[in-house]
Order: C-alpha cells, then structure tokens, then sequence
C-alpha cells in the first residue's frame, strides 16, 4: 500500500487548487464528527452509501491507516481520494476472498472486453488466481495481470487501426506479454 501511497501524494502536489480543494472537501465530508479524524464508523458510512459491503470497507480503511491507530489522517484520505479518482478501489472476487486489490492482481479478459457493468469484471489477487478459489464462466478462460492488460492495450493502440471506431477491444498475447527474450538482466 506503501507504493500507492507515494502515488497519491506525487499527483496530490500536481494537482490544481480547485482538485486540492476537492480533497480537502472529502476529508471534512467524511469527518462528520468534525474532531479532524476519520474514525471507522465515518468510513463505513461513505462505504455503505457507494455500495461497498461492509467487509469491504473495513479492509479498504485497515488499509488506508498507515499507522493503524484507528482513524485516517488526511494523508490517508489522500490515498482514498486517488484511489477513488482513479477507479483503482477494487476487490478480488475469488470465493470469499475480497483482498483489497493494491498491486498486481488478475482480470478475465472476456469481462474487460465486454464491459460488463452489469456484473463487473472479474478480478482476482494472485492467490485466488494462481490456487482456481474462483468461480466464473466456463467459456471465459483467459486471464492477464493488470500490468500485461495495460501493455496489451497500449501495444494495440501503436498499430494503425483498421476502423473509425475509438473503441479498442484487447486481444492479448500472452506470450508477447512475458517475452523477456528483449531484455538483458546484466545492463
């Protein structure tokens, strides 16, 4: 989490004064008590109200206190700020699993591509991924670590495209993804 962290507060200092604000504004909309600290029943209450469950949000704000005192200073909500921005509040759907997903974890391709809204993505944490503690379509069997789904991507968007559509679906190739044969560990 330390890694997301830096992350959080590297955009923070780039930030416009009307985005700082914005943080600033969650910070004090989730101190309702108004002490200047986020306690874990304030967090709750912001997780109940943008549809986490409960186990969810006790592990994001476990999470989020680096200095696991029991409440979140505005440093830590920094972090949920960016990680709100961002999209990147995600959870592993392995059976019972729900790790909050803060490094690499794997997605099902079939899912990403379709944007299925509906039911979300699947994501998993490598250790749901790695032991099969999943469950999901039988007929969606291909699964990439984020970092590979992001190189996909970027690599398709390099060659020129064949269609007016904006849209890219991602064909991954797993092979080029973890194609070290480029790359010399010495230099």
């Amino acid at each position: 989490m330390e890694e997301v962290r830096e992350t959080a507060i590297t955009y923070y200092e780039h930030l416009s004064q009307s985005q700082k604000d914005e943080a600033k504004k969650l910070f004090k909309w989730l101190d309702s008590d108004g002490d200047g600290k986020i306690n874990v029943e304030e967090f709750m209450a912001w997780g109940e109200k943008r549809g986490f469950k409960s186990t969810w949000s006790e592990r994001l704000f476990n999470e989020l206190d680096k200095d696991e005192n029991g409440t979140l200073d505005f440093d830590d909500v920094l972090t949920l700020f960016y990680l709100n921005k961002s999209g990147r509040i995600v959870f592993c759907d392995g059976n019972g699993c729900e790790a909050f997903l803060k490094g690499n974890y794997f997605t099902c391709v079939k899912c990403f591509n379709a944007r299925m809204s509906a039911q979300g993505t699947c994501d998993l944490c490598c250790s749901c991924y790695r032991n099969n503690n999943f469950n999901h379509h039988d007929d969606h069997t291909t699964f990439v670590d984020n970092y590979a789904l992001l190189l996909s991507i970027w690599r398709q968007e390099d060659k020129p495209s064949t269609s007016a559509s904006a849209s890219v679906e991602v064909e991954v190739d797993i092979a080029g993804c973890i194609d070290l044969s480029n790359y010399c560990c010495c230099c």
